[in-house]
């Protein structure tokens, strides 16, 4: 097993009933929270993608905390200030974030509205864990909106 797949077996471990959790849309969130269920660990769950969102619900009996929010579709994202609001009066456990691009320790969006949500979510929360592993930014990074330093 890989020492990233062991480290984030240790952080599923260490998760608590009741703990919120925030996840991004990401493969490797659908597996921590098919963990947390075998685990019989019932969290609330904090995410603004409507596919997270989906299979918690038809998953799981865990609690999602849901904004008031447009629902893009064609990116199965919840956008708005609703969705800001809402998840910053929240104190996450942990946030699991995916990023596209990265810059030394610094993590990098296109699109201001995710990047917006995810500032927030990462201000909210204890422990910000990426998932993903971003690809370098080469060009001007003018073009991107920062995210957070990790």
């Amino acid at each position: 097993m890989s020492s990233i797949k062991k480290y984030f077996e240790q952080v599923t471990k260490s998760i608590q009933w009741d703990d919120i959790i925030a996840f991004d849309n990401h493969p490797f969130a659908y597996k921590i929270i098919d963990e947390l269920y075998k685990s019989n660990t019932k969290v609330s769950v904090i995410s603004y993608s409507t596919d997270i969102i989906r299979y918690v619900s038809k998953s799981t009996d865990f609690n999602i905390i849901i904004p008031n929010a447009l629902v893009d579709s064609a990116s199965h994202m919840l956008l708005g200030n609703g969705v800001v609001e809402t998840f910053s009066k929240y104190q996450i456990r942990f946030y699991f974030v995916s990023a596209p691009f990265m810059n030394k320790d610094t993590l990098y969006q296109t699109a201001p509205a995710v990047a917006e949500i995810q500032n927030t979510l990462k201000d909210c929360a204890h422990n910000v864990l990426l998932m993903n592993r971003p690809d370098p930014i080469i060009e001007d990074d003018e073009q991107y909106i920062e995210i957070g330093e990790f």
